[in-house]
Parts: structure tokens; C-alpha cells; sequence
């Protein structure tokens, strides 16, 4: 029977939760630039009126929400298992040191 054990080390975690974060950054750069680029105030000037812009705006705005939200998990995920990696290497040093008390 093969084990369908998956085995990383604390130090492979932290990368990965850093990964998580630099793209939650990332995210937000890109966010910021798109807000720029697509604000209601250009939508508004490349249909001509507000009316003609409106199905874009709304469209901008559910995307803007949309990316705002993905922002928000990479930036959780991240924490949350740098977050467990700091849980996992306290509870590898107090085993440790319970072991070493034992000898």
C-alpha cells in the first residue's frame, strides 16, 4: 500500500507563504494601475457620457471587486501559512527540548 503522505519542511512553507504574499503585492500594484487606467472619470470620456459608459462602469466595478477580494485571500493564504510555520518550528523545538530533558 503506497502513502499518500506529503512531507514539507518548515523552510519550504515559509516560501510558499512568502510566494502567496509577493503575489498578493503584486496583485495590488496591478489593481492600483488598472484603477488608473479605468476609473470612472476615463470610462466616462471614452463612450462620450455617462450613460454610454454605464455597462462599463459596472463591469469595471465587479472586476475592481472582484480582484480587491482575490488581493485579500493570496495576502491570507500567505499569512496564514507563515502562520503555521511558525506554530510548526515552536512545536518542533519544544519536542526537542522535551526529548533532551528525557536523556
Amino acid at each position: 500500500m503506497m502513502s499518500e503522505e506529503v512531507r514539507l519542511s518548515t523552510e519550504e512553507l515559509h516560501k510558499l507563504g512568502a510566494t502567496f504574499e509577493t503575489r498578493a503585492e503584486e496583485l495590488s500594484r496591478q489593481l492600483a494601475a488598472f484603477r488608473r487606467r479605468a476609473d470612472a472619470e476615463a470610462l466616462r470620456d471614452g463612450f462620450g457620457s455617462d450613460e454610454a459608459a454605464r455597462p462599463y462602469r459596472e463591469l469595471y466595478e465587479q472586476a475592481e471587486h472582484a480582484l480587491v477580494q482575490l488581493q485579500q485571500r493570496l495576502a491570507e493564504v500567505g499569512g496564514g501559512i507563515k502562520e503555521t510555520v511558525a506554530h510548526a518550528q515552536a512545536a518542533e523545538e519544544e519536542l526537542a527540548e522535551m526529548i533532551r530533558s528525557v536523556k
